[in-house]
């Protein structure tokens, strides 16, 4: 026998079950550890731990929930309210969303140049710019709308204003309506059993009980002096909150429903033509049901990070859990319990929708993918599969859509550019019909530098501007320079964002975090996040592969919490545990850096974890075959495969990490979404708002869109 032919020894059973004790313990002594720590600083505070707080008057006001909560009700009822406000939200966002996003989708699949063009118009701002951005750009656009006195109606007893809407209340219809799709439930799981005789019998049942709806009470919404009385009106946080989820879900929604069904077979769809299906019928029976298998999965993660993006109601005033158990913690100073409920009840909702979600598609997809060989409607255009039988719609669908685009190109030509006022003060704006770009350039050096003292924004300039290039060189810039220089020129770069902000070699005074702002803060945080959470992810891919149950299951853990918890929610553990471990004296700007990190870690971990699964085992056989040890065969054969895998993947990871640091405003930490607010919330420039954000906007909307090309070309260099 050979020596390449000695087969390895596997370890023992009692070497597995000596390794997994042995992390068992030590996990379980560290959290022990971080726990008694925690105890004893609060109890040092004069802090009582535990949850006994829960039962105790919260003393604050619930302004908006379908729970009616006083001050004098125990926290435990005031958190209940805020959950109830989170599943509202929840219960009319995903709908919406889903629906725009369908709507999105299928503009972006016509046959029409100009109509798919109109939906890439629509998706590409609304992907690439943070959500929290486009919350205060709704939330200020709403409060623009006319006064109570002026509201619009555009139907009956339907008022809007700048103190949200007011729409008819239905008293008394709960158990109707939950009568009623209960019996059209059950009669159509019946009718495969039964036939159709269930389903017609659920579906009078269910016309029996709407015809008891006459017993309810309708309350009509009605001014009454200078208010409201009567309706259901939602305030202007719900109706800006609600707003921002739908249109920026919807453009991620509109993306699934496109690749969906794009990934159709053909010969499905020519199979059904074969049939005389029509192709309203085809659509209907065979591109539907094929597309939807395949779209189930990633919908499912969108809804999930729907009902996360809730949280962000905490930054616009709105009463959700995350807010109500924030106040919470401010009263009582229990951070770690308060955070422990937020993280078990967003743990608990998404298991089950997730879980919810994942019966459903196991249903859907018992009987397999079906043809998975051939060519998809991707691989061919659309109109192949459906030849247009009446060219003359298609005509004049083109100049209606090229007639709407020129109207809306020309009306924000001459709102931007053609009676914009570009410098002055807040008066020279006042009488101006188009946008105020001086409120951007009159405090640019806020937006730019934050806080920062005049003799600190040169070098933090310099910083800027060496961060900038580095970024560029690490994405492809200087492509025919080799290798070697790319990298040396970037290790320059970093040593002279080094020097310019600590001083050396001039003698100035080092520029410390807690100094820094505006666009130094965003940049800092978005590659210092990205470049410590690359070798952590793939620690913790590495962990989550391994032999090790209990080290399996510890990466695993620690990857679902931080993938099902909200970010606002590790924020605030962040910026309210990480200075009872570390005994305080820790910056904001440390506390964010360390949440961003694991969060984008966490992400990247399962983009590495897919990408290592998808390489053959035989290779690393190969490669121990030939005398390599694991950590050369890791570094010289697995990698440079995974890598080439999880490029798109991974640079999409990092796409949402540049726009999610636009969530450290949240916990005080001063970045350019920090200094935007803090330009509107002054009275002068407060009514232009909106483009104080477009301009931040912008910077995000570059951003991404720069990653986003840099994925594509490496995953054409990949293929």
């Amino acid at each position: 026998m050979t020596a390449a032919a000695v087969p390895f020894p596997a370890p023992g059973p009692w070497r597995r079950w000596l390794s997994t004790a042995a992390w068992c313990l030590a996990l379980g002594g560290m959290a022990a550890v971080l726990l008694l720590h925690i105890e004893s600083v609060q109890t040092a505070r004069g802090i009582q731990g535990g949850f006994g707080f829960l039962f105790q008057p919260a003393g604050f006001r619930i302004s908006e929930s379908l729970l009616g909560v006083t001050p004098d009700d125990p926290y435990w009822m005031s958190i209940a309210a805020g959950l109830v406000n989170t599943l509202t939200v929840a219960l009319a966002a995903i709908p919406l969303a889903t629906a725009l996003g369908l709507g999105l989708g299928l503009l972006g699949l016509s046959s029409h140049p100009l109509a798919a063009r109109c939906a890439a118009l629509v998706i590409a701002p609304l992907r690439n710019t943070p959500v929290l951005l486009q919350l205060f750009v709704w939330y200020g656009l709403l409060l623009r709308l006319p006064d109570l006195r002026q509201a619009w109606s555009p139907l009956p007893s339907v008022l809007l204003s700048n103190r949200g809407l007011a729409l008819p209340a239905v008293h008394g219809w709960l158990p109707y309506a939950a009568a009623a799709l209960a019996a059209l439930a059950l009669g159509w799981r019946a009718r495969r059993r039964w036939g159709n005789a269930a389903w017609y019998g659920a579906l009078a049942a269910a016309l029996a009980a709407w015809a008891l709806l006459p017993a309810m009470q309708v309350d009509l919404p009605v001014r009454r002096g200078l208010g409201l009385q009567g309706g259901w009106q939602p305030s202007i946080e719900f109706a800006a909150l609600t707003i921002g989820l739908v249109v920026f879900h919807a453009a991620y929604i509109a993306d699934i429903v496109r690749a969906s069904v794009r990934a159709v077979p053909v010969g499905l769809v020519e199979a059904g033509q074969a049939l005389g299906l029509t192709p309203r019928r085809v659509l209907r029976l065979v591109i539907a049901p094929y597309a939807a298998r395949v779209a189930l999965p990633p919908y499912a993660n969108q809804c999930l990070a729907l009902v996360k993006n809730s949280t962000l109601a905490i930054a616009i005033g709105y009463q959700e859990l995350m807010a109500v158990i924030n106040t919470v913690i401010t009263q009582t100073g229990l951070a770690l319990e308060g955070i422990a409920l937020a993280v078990a009840v967003y743990l608990a909702l998404a298991l089950g929708l997730g879980g919810g979600l994942s019966a459903w598609n196991a249903r859907h997809t018992r009987h397999g993918p079906g043809d998975t060989h051939g060519a998809r409607l991707g691989d061919r255009p659309l109109s192949a599969a459906a030849p247009d039988a009446r060219p003359w719609r298609r005509r004049l669908v083109s100049a209606v859509l090229a007639i709407a685009l020129a109207a809306a190109g020309w009306a924000l030509l001459d709102w931007a550019v053609l009676r914009a006022v570009w410098l002055g003060d807040p008066a020279a704006c006042a009488d101006a019909a188009g946008a105020c770009w001086a409120a951007v350039g009159e405090n640019l050096p806020l937006l730019l530098f934050g806080t920062m003292a005049e003799a600190d924004r040169a070098p933090a300039l310099a910083a800027c501007a060496a961060l900038l290039a580095g970024v560029a060189l690490t994405l492809g810039a200087g492509r025919r320079l080799p290798a070697r220089v790319r990298a040396a020129l970037v290790v320059a770069l970093l040593a002279a964002v080094a020097c310019a902000l600590s001083g050396w070699p001039w003698g100035g005074a080092a520029i410390g975090p807690q100094r820094w702002g505006g666009l130094l803060v965003t940049l800092i945080l978005a590659i210092a996040a990205l470049g410590a959470a690359v070798p952590l992810a793939f620690a913790l891919a590495l962990l989550r592969r391994s032999g090790s149950r209990a080290g399996s299951l510890a990466a695993a853990g620690l990857i679902e919490a931080a993938r099902g918890v909200p970010l606002v929610t590790q924020l605030l553990f962040a910026s309210f545990v990480l200075p009872m471990l570390l005994g305080g004296g820790v910056s904001k700007f440390s506390m964010a850096l360390a949440a961003l990190t694991l969060h984008t870690a966490c992400l990247l971990a399962e983009v590495l974890r897919g990408a290592l699964q998808a390489i053959p085992p035989g290779q690393m056989m190969a490669a121990r075959a030939l005398g390599m040890k694991p950590a050369a065969a890791h570094a010289y054969v697995i990698w440079p495969q995974a890598r080439r895998i999880a490029a798109p993947a991974a640079l999409g990871v990092f796409v949402g990490a540049v726009k999610d640091t636009s969530l450290v405003s949240i916990i005080g930490v001063f970045d350019v979404l920090g200094a935007a607010k803090a330009v509107v919330a002054g009275t002068a420039w407060r009514p232009y708002h909106v483009e104080v954000y477009l301009a931040v906007a912008l910077l995000y909307f570059a951003a991404s869109l720069v990653l986003s090309r840099a994925a594509r070309r490496m995953e054409r260099v990949g293929a």
